[in-house]
């Protein structure tokens, strides 16, 4: 890989990993001591946007998602559109977890749509995030997800131990058109 394209690369790792200022403060998840993996039939259904600045402008990031945690496994489906950044990334769904109403999803990127080669090297990287489901109606909290994180070599974190461990460091941003459901 030729110079310019590791610092472009490493560049997009700080900037999806969330390293921008938060809108929305993130709340530890609890000291882990009670984490139980996904119950039978757990379910988590998302999709809308929230705004993200990157270099100075502020563009719609654009998700959906689909996990079922079942006796027979994991199965769903991700897709995410960073248009400030140019790239769509999607793939499976290969765990999802829950405590309370946030949910801990991981995945793999089979697919990479964008017309710079920079983003190409996310083909087949595990990738997590976080999402909060604060119920519905006009009376409820907005729900929220996190930027995805991505198993970049060397990476300590994997989709599975993202999963297991229930990690809160990703930033949380407000979910501005769409809607979280977990059940």
């Amino acid at each position: 890989m030729r110079p310019f394209q590791s610092l472009t690369v490493f560049g997009i790792a700080l900037v999806l990993i969330g390293c921008d200022e938060p809108t929305t403060p993130v709340e530890p998840a609890g000291s882990g001591e009670n984490i139980a993996l996904a119950p039978a039939g757990l379910k988590l259904t998302g999709s809308g946007h929230h705004s993200r600045t990157v270099a100075g402008i502020t563009e719609l990031t654009t998700f959906s998602f689909n996990a079922i945690e079942g006796p027979n496994g994991t199965t769903g489906h991700f897709q995410y559109d960073f248009r400030a950044n140019g790239f769509i990334v999607s793939g499976p769904i290969t765990c999802v977890t829950s405590s309370g109403n946030q949910a801990w999803v991981g995945g793999v990127v089979d697919q990479v749509i964008t017309d710079n080669p920079a983003f190409e090297s996310l083909l087949g990287l595990e990738m997590w995030w976080r999402s909060i489901d604060n119920g519905e109606g006009a009376g409820a909290a907005p729900d929220s997800t996190t930027g995805l994180g991505f198993g970049f070599p060397g990476s300590v974190i994997t989709a599975a131990s993202w999963c297991a461990n229930q990690n809160v460091a990703l930033v949380l941003r407000e979910v501005e058109g769409g809607n979280v459901q977990l059940q």
